[in-house]
């Protein structure tokens, strides 16, 4: 018997989705901003497809999805942070530190914000 390998973006949604639902708290999400790094290559076609089916029955069911690329994504090896940015080892806007790390392949999305209601 065959496994079936899914695609990167249904794998990496399903976390997005998992990141959302934290943030949330239980309440409905209203919006969602998603932000990929352009080293991602994602597609975002398939990112919206994917939220779209597995969302259902979870807090992010209907919310509407505001996607952005930005060149990089970076996280704070101090705090954990972890931020889009439009430049590489920017600095922390939660704590400060002055070296950020740039993360590659599917870390190279994230949850910025979830609007409930």
């Amino acid at each position: 018997m065959e496994a079936k390998v899914e695609d990167r973006e249904a794998v990496l949604v399903k976390r997005l989705i998992d990141e959302a639902c934290q943030k949330a708290k239980g309440k409905p999400i209203l919006e969602v901003k998603i932000a990929a790094a352009k080293c991602s290559g994602l597609d975002e076609g398939l990112v919206r497809f994917y939220w779209d089916q597995y969302a259902v029955d979870t807090v992010c069911q209907g919310a509407r999805i505001h996607y952005r690329t930005v060149p990089f994504i970076q996280k704070c090896p101090y705090c954990g942070y972890t931020f889009a940015s439009n430049k590489q080892n920017a600095p922390c806007p939660k704590c400060r530190a002055e070296h950020t790390a740039t993360l590659m392949g599917d870390d190279c999305a994230i949850v910025e914000e979830v609007a409930t209601a």
